[in-house]
């Protein structure tokens, strides 16, 4: 082999690495998901026409898990964090999450309300995650986060 051809694999071979260290963060999957604000609450009766009527089979969910008898869905959003990021979604003027990518299918989520941290927790959101918060007057509110497929 002569010095020519070593160099030229030499510099083959580091066009090779720079471009998987260049591709790594681009290429990388990024975790997608729909943040659902759900409003819990023992009334049947809402004062607001822009509530929805909840999925059925995520209210029986919910049921199990919480008192109220109604849920509402208040708000929905689809994103996607990248692949050891994190991203921080408004899903209504009070309410916000921020979601981080742990190494999936661990996720680390954040709850505020108004602005101030509510809850965190650390979890696998394999199939649905519930995470809540207290309302002032006999009701509650949830964010229930699920993993969607990327786009």
């Amino acid at each position: 082999m002569n010095v020519n051809t070593i160099r030229m694999n030499f510099r083959l071979g580091l066009l090779v690495l720079l471009a998987g260290f260049l591709c790594g963060p681009v290429c990388a999957a990024d975790t997608c998901f729909e943040a659902r604000l759900i409003w819990g609450t023992n009334d049947p009766e809402t004062k607001d026409p822009d509530l929805k009527d909840c999925d059925p089979k995520l209210v029986e969910r919910l049921k199990k898990i919480f008192k109220w008898k109604h849920y509402h869905k208040v708000n929905a959003i689809e994103f996607c964090v990248p692949q050891g990021g994190s991203k921080r979604i408004a899903l209504s003027e009070k309410c916000e999450i921020s979601v981080r990518d742990l190494n999936q299918p661990m996720v680390e989520v954040k709850l505020y309300g108004e602005g101030k941290l509510v809850k965190r927790i650390t979890q696998a959101a394999i199939k649905c995650l519930v995470i809540a918060g207290d309302d002032k007057n006999d009701t509650a509110w949830f964010v229930v986060l699920t993993p969607t497929p990327p786009k």
